[in-house]
């Protein structure tokens, strides 16, 4: 039981700081839960995917400096290309905008999983999940704790955004989306500037 309230703290700590998939949950679910919901699911699905490398022993193959530099500048070219579909997108944050594919579960859910998937830190932080849970009794439990907080709050982030969506007037929603986007880009710079430049 102590290895999965480890796991619990260890996901939590992992989900809840503001990155580039929260943003985009919240993002979305000033639209509705369902799009919300579908990013953070997304994200998930890589989160499984890396876990299922970590446990037949082939993530740390992926733990190469060329894949790292590869993936982060995947991953600011797709945090930008994200920044400019949030900006363009500002007027219509609460009512629906016709483009489907940003209104699609699946566009959504599509979006949330190549957001985790070309960002070199996702590998990076199950490489540390990998050391974690070798220090722990118990390797499943403390894996099922961990993936039940990462999806605790990726389907209860966008619950609360939606539900103070109605107290949030379209002229503000505008300026969060113009937020994300900012917050966006920045992630975008941050993620060069910490592989090619900082290292």
């Amino acid at each position: 039981m102590e290895s999965f309230i480890q796991g619990l703290f260890f996901g939590w700590g992992a989900a809840v700081p503001i990155g580039p998939v929260n943003v985009l949950i919240m993002s979305y679910a000033l639209r509705s839960y369902k799009l919300g919901a579908a990013i953070g699911l997304g994200a998930m699905s890589t989160d499984v995917f890396y876990l299922l490398l970590m446990s037949f022993g082939v993530l740390s193959v992926l733990n190469i400096p060329i894949l790292f530099n590869i993936l982060a500048i995947f991953g600011s070219i797709f945090l930008l290309y994200i920044a400019y579909l949030t900006y363009k997108s500002a007027d219509n944050m609460i009512t629906q905008s016709s483009n489907l594919s940003q209104n699609s579960f699946v566009g959504c859910f599509v979006k949330g999983m190549l957001l985790n998937l070309v960002n070199p830190y996702v590998i990076g932080f199950w490489l540390s999940v990998s050391s974690f849970t070798a220090k722990t009794s118990s390797v499943w439990l403390s894996l099922a704790g961990l993936t039940l907080a990462i999806a605790i709050w990726i389907l209860g982030l966008p619950f609360g955004v939606a539900k103070s969506k109605r107290f949030i007037s379209q002229n503000v929603a505008k300026w969060l989306a113009y937020i994300s986007a900012v917050l966006m880009a920045i992630f975008a710079i941050m993620l060069l500037f910490n592989t090619f430049i900082k290292a």
